[in-house]
């Protein structure tokens, strides 16, 4: 028994040390390799840190990253790969033509797949490691496939481009659409089109027969159905989980929409 959990020990060790390099609440999710192959297989913007438990720039840079982590999350989600663990140096390579190596010179190295591993990542290459620019080097890494609506006759058109597609659109007071936005946007690719149009006072909202303001607020997001002009306004919470699971019963075919009229709306009740 004591040879067992000697041995388990060693082996959970590197992963043990590499994380505590991290805060113990920290957003930062540790990968080996396996990890690492599914993150990539996924459409999401992704942070990984190639890190080594010894490495003095990597224990200062720790919190910053941990800080990042968590002001982004869960839109940009980061990890971190522990390169002197033996599991993962095939991973962390100097010298391979593998297709999963990533060329680790030096720690830490970090790097940012905007689409996960579909596109090529880009190097972090400054030497100022801190959350806050951790988070606009992260932040403006995330593809825009936000179509811009900036005035309403050219909603129609674009609708009837996408056609083929679930679409939506948010509806909000500022000129620009915020990062959920555009994470969003990135995530379901060719799956779904997002537009944005500027509608302060909710104009464009009532013309369609719904209220100015839900609650107070003139967010909203409008769903138009494959094939269809008929818009819904969906009344669940405007964040991401909430809506990364609305979106995903529309592709599925499983969500609760009513479509009869423009006055009649959905309910995020998945």
């Amino acid at each position: 028994m004591l040879l067992f959990s000697l041995t388990t020990l060693l082996v959970l060790l590197p992963t043990i040390v590499s994380a505590a390099i991290f805060p113990p609440d920290t957003k930062v999710k540790m990968l080996d390799p396996k990890g690492f192959r599914k993150v990539m297989k996924s459409n999401r913007t992704s942070v990984v840190a190639f890190v080594a438990p010894w490495c003095g720039h990597c224990q200062r840079m720790a919190p910053e990253y941990s800080k990042a982590a968590q002001n982004l999350s869960p839109l940009i989600p980061f990890y971190a790969v522990d390169c002197d663990a033996e599991l993962n140096k095939r991973l962390c390579a100097e010298q391979s033509f593998q297709t999963l190596v990533q060329g680790v010179q030096g720690f830490p190295t970090l790097k940012v797949f905007p689409r996960g591993g579909r596109t090529e990542p880009e190097p972090y290459d400054s030497n100022e490691r801190t959350s806050g620019k951790f988070i606009r080097w992260a932040s403006r890494s995330v593809p825009n496939n936000v179509k811009a609506l900036p005035h309403i006759h050219d909603i129609p058109a674009w609708l009837d481009k996408t056609s083929d597609l679930p679409r939506v659109i948010l509806l909000n007071k500022d000129k620009k659409f915020p990062l959920l936005w555009q994470v969003l946007a990135n995530n379901y690719g060719k799956k779904m089109a997002f537009g944005h149009h500027t509608d302060p006072n909710g104009a464009f909202a009532v013309s369609l027969g719904f209220p100015a303001t839900v609650e107070g607020k003139t967010s909203k997001v409008i769903v138009y159905l494959p094939g269809s002009s008929v818009p819904i306004l969906y009344e669940g919470m405007t964040k991401y989980e909430p809506l990364t699971k609305f979106f995903r019963s529309i592709l599925d075919g499983s969500a609760d929409i009513l479509q009869t009229s423009p006055e009649q709306s959905v309910r995020d009740e998945l």
